[in-house]
């Protein structure tokens, strides 16, 4: 998915299921700000931390968490080169790896355990230092049931082929709240569809090639074209294309300690097409700091807009200069236990809505544009399904084929 596609996701799914409208705030375009995103799990598998910097030539407008800062018409910068680590009990580092422009790496060995307490601490090429507060990992209760209901009205403004409103499948589940503790909730979620269109070209056409590690793929621009020519290129193999929840939905069970909790709605899943999907639910602990902060965010996205609130505003989050103190750090660091819920989700229950099996319609509100084979282009190749963040040619772990 190119930035403009995952801006849009971004700003579109934010407070869906917290119900916030998400707001922004403008910085100005003369100023850099660095932009912190990390959560250091007990879960398997390789865990990211991000750095970037906000482009001092663009127009930055505030957003949340983990899309803290959003440019209008220009990415963010990746911070790259930085020497970074994670300190665990104030003790043990581990040296994080930059395996792409401004994402670090943990060991891949590397797993967060619930009550040892976490620190990143980055210098930057540039020799600045920066360092987070520390913060402890506390538990987190299991799922206990969840299941999903239709919404026909769901989502407002997500897709321009629904109108007003996107369907959603929104998600409710069970969990016993512990007695005695004071216990901070979040819940995320994470989508994977299969796509059937792997490549947009821009006046150009898409070629194979050979390489040392085999056949790759890519848009070479073609002069001859016009500069708002637009071809699409159709998956070789099985694709996955895979969206994340930006959301702020956040729990405190300051009013309802020890109580089970029933039928709470903590997600709405898009309706982006009528194929089954797998959707990974993430109940996650949250840290008081944490929690803190999202709230101030949360607050202030539902408070501002009339003449008696305070204007939104820029909020500092656990990470600052250690030289200077006064500089604003954009995002938070911090630790989370989590506890999974993986489900199919088979979207038999969508009634009266008007469904597509072509997820890039839903996204991209247009068909695919084909390119079609001519005498001097016989052959049309199909595009390779490249391994991103975003995408994945390799079946999702708990996929199902049938129910």
């Amino acid at each position: 998915m190119n930035y403009r596609l995952f801006l849009i996701f971004t700003l579109l799914f934010t407070g869906l299921a917290a119900c916030v409208e998400p707001y922004s705030v403008d910085f100005g375009s003369a100023k850099e700000y660095i932009v912190v995103d990390g959560v250091v799990t007990d879960m398997d598998g390789p865990q990211i931390i991000t750095l970037a910097k906000t482009n001092p030539e663009a127009e930055n407008g505030s957003s949340e968490f983990t899309q803290t800062i959003w440019t209008k018409g220009l990415s963010t910068l990746p911070l790259s080169n930085a020497k970074v680590k994670v300190v665990v009990n104030g003790s043990q580092s581990f040296d994080l790896t930059e395996t792409d422009p401004g994402s670090y790496q943990l060991p891949i060995s590397f797993k967060g355990k619930v009550g040892n307490s976490y620190q990143i601490q980055f210098r930057t090429e540039n020799g600045k230092t920066y360092e987070s507060s520390s913060e402890t990992m506390l538990p987190v209760t299991p799922v206990t049931r969840a299941y999903d209901v239709f919404n026909p009205t769901g989502i407002p403004r997500l897709s321009e082929y629904y109108g007003e409103y996107t369907p959603s499948n929104d998600i409710y589940l069970d969990f016993d709240d512990p007695v005695g503790e004071k216990n901070f909730y979040r819940w995320q979620w994470t989508l994977w569809e299969i796509q059937k269109t792997c490549t947009t070209c821009n006046q150009g056409k898409y070629y194979l090639f050979e390489t040392e590690n085999g056949v790759d793929g890519d848009c070479f621009k073609d002069l001859t074209l016009k500069p708002n020519n637009i071809f699409d290129y159709t998956c070789e193999d099985l694709c996955w294309d895979i969206f994340y929840s930006t959301d702020i939905n956040i729990f405190a069970d300051t009013y309802t300690n020890g109580q089970s909790q029933k039928d709470k709605m903590v997600a709405r899943i898009p309706l982006l097409q009528s194929n089954p999907c797998l959707v990974n639910l993430q109940q996650n602990s949250l840290t008081p700091n944490a929690y803190r902060f999202l709230k101030l965010i949360q607050d202030q996205a539902v408070n501002s807009g009339t003449l008696a609130d305070t204007p939104p505003a820029p909020i500092q989050g656990n990470v600052v200069n250690v030289e200077d103190k006064n500089e604003l750090i954009i995002g938070f660091f911090t630790a989370s236990s989590v506890a999974e819920y993986k489900t199919m989700l088979w979207r038999k229950n969508i009634k009266n809505a008007a469904v597509l099996n072509q997820l890039f319609k839903t996204v991209h509100n247009r068909d695919p544009i084909l390119e079609e084979r001519s005498p001097e282009r016989p052959y049309v190749p199909l595009a390779i399904c490249k391994n991103s963040r975003s995408r994945t040619p390799f079946l999702p772990k708990d996929w199902k084929w049938t129910q």
